[in-house]
């Protein structure tokens, strides 16, 4: 599903979360920076929503590639501290 065309279509009537596709961070970097900023900034701008990893985190995704995820969440929210 495609958050950004639910909240744009619902408005503030449904909470999201997730929505952050896990093959991202198992392709890297910029392949994960890609994915955070293509829906994050938007979607905590119109608020209502939880960023996370849709499903799980699959094993063969490498620690320093999850960190990376994390550490790019915490800048694009502004929060030093996110737990998941």
């Amino acid at each position: 599903m495609d958050a950004v065309a639910l909240r744009k279509k619902y408005g503030k009537d449904i909470i999201l979360a997730g929505n952050i596709d896990k093959r991202a961070l198992i392709k890297g970097k910029e392949a994960t920076r890609a994915e955070v900023m293509s829906k994050v900034p938007f979607l905590l701008e119109q608020g209502g929503y939880f960023p996370a990893v849709d499903h799980g985190v699959p094993p063969d995704v490498s620690f320093e590639n999850y960190c990376y995820f994390i550490n790019t969440l915490r800048e694009v929210t502004g929060l030093e501290r996110l737990l998941f």
